[in-house]
């Protein structure tokens, strides 16, 4: 017989491409992962207007990596006897406000099982990591919670290490995925949930809880209370600025709500996500970089004075940019 090479590389890169996409329709509800989206795209997807630049195959490819993760979550909680409910769903509404839909990750609470966690996972043919570690998070729960934990939602997201480690910085979680878990408390009155962050790069974890109430309810609404207002007027928003100062970092960026706009042609002019970072990624470097020295109390040259004055230019005030700028070895974008 000859012998040929022979791999699946190829096949399995375009199954995780294979994703069905929901199809748009009109529509007068948001949906919790909406929250804190352009107000442009959520008015043109509500009217199911068709998208001119949809999900290209590496965002696929991070959705698959996602739903791994929160697998690998589910398949603890289930063994230990504490996962109440995946995909749970709810909604909220507040007066003269649109509707606001979603499904809850997970809904975990109870009394862990430790000899059902041990027989059942015992049974799995998994990496030894996950034995590990899932046996130590069970033991932890039984030891600090012997009476049983409290049912709460469970929000999983899995993030780039650069997004992992500005949120550990900052001690805080991203701003839309704090809405997105608020919904779940809000409509089911729910007094506390977990977004649960997990590093893609190497696994790391960390979590923050999300309270009901808390101040966390006026970013809730305020973000409602925008995309109502054009939606019921039926007014059309202005476009997103395509650099943002975004606090949850302590940087400039890029503003992703515009890199990965489903309409990016069709609003902005450009062909592609490349296009778009082609031109602003050297201008977030630069802004970053000047900020910083400032930040650092370092002699401006006259080009920096040249970038500082294209800053305030775009509308930022850097005065209050930089109460809240972190300072950093890199300002890689």
């Amino acid at each position: 017989m000859e012998y040929k090479n022979w791999g699946f590389t190829e096949i399995w890169n375009k199954s995780l491409e294979e994703r069905e996409d929901r199809p748009l329709k009109v529509r007068d509800n948001l949906w919790a992962s909406e929250l804190g989206k352009a107000p442009i795209d959520l008015w043109l997807k509500m009217r199911a207007t068709p998208m001119t630049n949809p999900p290209n195959a590496r965002s696929l490819r991070k959705f698959e990596a996602g739903n791994v993760f929160e697998w690998i979550v589910a398949l603890i909680l289930k063994r230990a006897g504490i996962l109440s409910e995946s995909q749970k769903w709810s909604s909220h509404k507040y007066d003269g406000l649109l509707q606001v839909t979603g499904k809850a990750d997970f809904i975990a609470g109870g009394k862990v099982d430790i000899e059902r966690f041990k027989s059942e996972m015992s049974n799995l043919d998994l990496p030894d990591v996950f034995f590990r570690a899932g046996d130590r998070i069970v033991k932890h729960l039984v030891e600090t919670y012997p009476d049983g934990l409290a049912e709460m939602p469970l929000e999983i997201k899995s993030v780039s290490a650069f997004m992992f480690e500005a949120l550990e910085r900052k001690k805080s979680s991203s701003k839309i995925h704090r809405m997105q878990t608020f919904h779940y408390l809000k409509s089911e009155n729910r007094p506390m949930a977990n977004i649960v962050y997990i590093c893609r790069d190497d696994m790391r974890m960390m979590e923050f809880p999300v309270l009901n109430p808390s101040e966390v309810e006026n970013e809730y609404r305020s973000a409602i209370e925008n995309i109502s207002k054009y939606h019921l007027a039926n007014e059309k928003p202005p476009l997103e600025k395509p650099i943002i100062f975004d606090a949850d970092i302590g940087k400039f960026c890029k503003n992703f709500n515009v890199a990965y706009s489903g309409y990016l042609k069709l609003l902005y002019g450009f062909e592609n996500q490349m296009e778009f970072d082609t031109k602003y990624t050297p201008i977030v470097s630069r802004w970053n970089r000047v900020a910083q020295r400032i930040k650092g109390g370092k002699d401006m040259t006259a080009k920096n004075e040249d970038v500082k004055n294209e800053i305030k230019e775009a509308g930022f005030n850097l005065d209050e940019i930089l109460t809240h700028f972190v300072e950093s070895e890199t300002t890689e974008e």
